[in-house]
């Protein structure tokens, strides 16, 4: 293992003029692709940032308790403000009526807001826990922070009895979020909490895609978010016993943030905790670096929420050996309105999903691969990979969309150093120059570069970078590619989205094989 050398390096800040409302620019400013794009790092000279971390639990019930981790490339002190949003969120007996159930609306008692502080030194990392702040009380808490630092860094992580998880915050609201890979089944809870963080109502229509039927539940259309307020709403009750649950939530008036968690097993027999913001918009292709484990059931969800039109769907594999033999891409067509699994990995397919397409022979066991989503025709889909354990590796089993945006800066935390990440290189006539860049404990570590040849992939070990425990990491490339990361244990792991630069997205270009 080689360490790096420590650099110092002093950066001064250029700032603007000043801004009204950052997560206003956001959006403007990544508008530029067309579409929304909600989980970007600002730019160094903005005088400030943003973020929204939706779902956790704070009660003491282990069912998901939230941790906020915050990280800090600049040189100077990140200055952050959160503000803790707490509820109650009252269950209903699932041995009542099931159709009273249906037709109840979500119940929430809000609870006050709490203001406080912290300091992020210059390159280092910290961690909040939500419960242990002063005089947070409540069962849901969400966090919204603000600081002086443009680039800061945000991600959130829930451990529970029955796993952990850990994906990016949000740094701007959207009047649509789309989940592909939801799930009711056996033994599974599903919870899609909503945050409003303005000081306008929001009203918002919440639609379900699950065993080949749209529903509209009337208790979920029409839902009122006061100002500043968070509603979870826990759909296990009205879409009940779905292998695949695909959402749609829109807002009528206002922009909300939407995040998903899923509780696999419980206490005694646990498999799984996933948890994961939707994307705010469609878009034409999904791109999987990590590929899909042969060892265990995964599968691809593809969900095309147009109500009127089909979209025909080619799934390619990439294999990481050039003289490997041509892959038959999987190509589907998918109704309006509805979901398709296409299980590429693992036996059992029908475990992920009854109506599954069984293509787990389709890549060879063992084969390193990449995968690309790609709408051959018809309107934009979104598309996630889902993984499902048997339980003897549950925090394997997971839930999570493919990365659908490029970029030359790609940003995470890494709380142990030892992560993988998958770099996609899609460009095919250039290969593509990379290097790591670590901040942790005040200091500045930097890699060797290395490349990636055109239309491939390359999967980098993170322990065999040197690279230090809490640290922010930030992949900088020559060309654009497009990064998730592996964050495992002695339990298993699962793949997830990292943070792009703003200032460098791009649509993804993947030639055809």
């Amino acid at each position: 293992m080689t360490r790096w050398p420590a650099l110092l390096v002093f950066t001064a800040l250029i700032f603007g003029g000043i801004i009204s409302s950052a997560s206003q620019d956001l959006e403007e400013e990544a508008a530029g692709l067309g579409r929304v794009v909600s989980s970007v790092v600002g730019l160094e000279s903005d005088l400030v940032s943003i973020w929204y971390c939706i779902s956790g639990t704070v009660g003491g019930a282990g069912i998901a308790d939230h941790e906020v981790i915050l990280g800090n490339k600049s040189d100077k002190i990140a200055e952050v403000s959160l503000t803790v949003t707490p509820v109650l969120a009252p269950q209903r007996s699932s041995s009542g009526d099931d159709q009273d159930i249906k037709k109840a609306a979500p119940e929430v008692v809000q609870i006050e807001r709490i203001q406080t502080s912290i300091q992020v030194p210059p390159k280092s990392v910290e961690t909040v826990v939500v419960a242990d702040l002063p005089q947070v009380a409540g069962e849901f808490a969400s966090v919204m922070l603000e600081s002086n630092v443009g680039d800061l860094i945000v991600e959130h992580r829930v451990v529970g009895d029955t796993g952990v998880s850990q994906s990016n915050c949000q740094s701007d609201a959207s009047q649509e979020w789309y989940f592909a890979s939801g799930t009711t089944r056996d033994q599974a809870r599903e919870i899609i909490s909503v945050f409003n963080p303005f000081a306008d109502s929001a009203v918002v229509d919440m639609t379900f895609v699950a065993d080949g039927r749209v529903r509209r539940p009337d208790s979920f259309s029409g839902l009122v978010i006061p100002p500043k307020t968070l509603l979870p709403v826990d759909i296990t009750g009205a879409v009940t016993l779905s292998d695949v649950v695909s959402a749609e939530v829109r807002a009528r008036t206002g922009r909300v943030v939407a995040e998903r968690l899923l509780v696999f097993g419980d206490e005694f027999a646990p498999n799984g905790l996933s948890v994961e913001a939707g994307s705010p918009s469609l878009a034409p292709i999904w791109v999987f670096p990590g590929g899909v484990d042969s060892a265990l059931p995964s599968s691809i969800q593809v969900f095309n929420p147009s109500e009127v039109e089909e979209v025909s769907v080619d799934i390619e594999i990439y294999s990481d050996f050039k003289d490997s033999s041509f892959i038959e891409p999987v190509s589907i067509e998918v109704s309006p309105g509805s979901t398709e699994t296409v299980v590429l990995g693992g036996e059992g397919a029908l475990n992920i999903s009854r109506s599954a397409y069984d293509l787990s022979s389709r890549i060879p066991s063992g084969l390193p691969h990449w995968i690309v989503v790609r709408v051959i025709s018809g309107p934009s889909i979104v598309s996630e990979r889902f993984v499902l354990s048997d339980g003897s590796f549950p925090q394997m089993t997971a839930s999570g969309f493919g990365v659908d945006v490029m970029a030359v800066s790609h940003n995470f935390i890494s709380p142990e150093g030892d992560e993988l990440i998958a770099i996609s290189h899609t460009s095919d006539d250039r290969l593509a120059q990379l290097k790591l860049l670590a901040f942790s404990g005040g200091e500045l570590y930097e890699s060797l570069p290395f490349e990636i040849s055109a239309v491939s992939r390359k999967v980098i070990n993170l322990e065999q970078f040197g690279i230090p425990a809490a640290s922010v990491v930030e992949v900088i490339s020559s060309e654009p590619v497009l990064v998730e990361r592996y964050i495992g244990s002695s339990k298993g792991g699962y793949w997830t989205r990292v943070l792009p630069a703003l200032s460098s997205l791009s649509e993804p270009y993947v030639p055809l094989q």
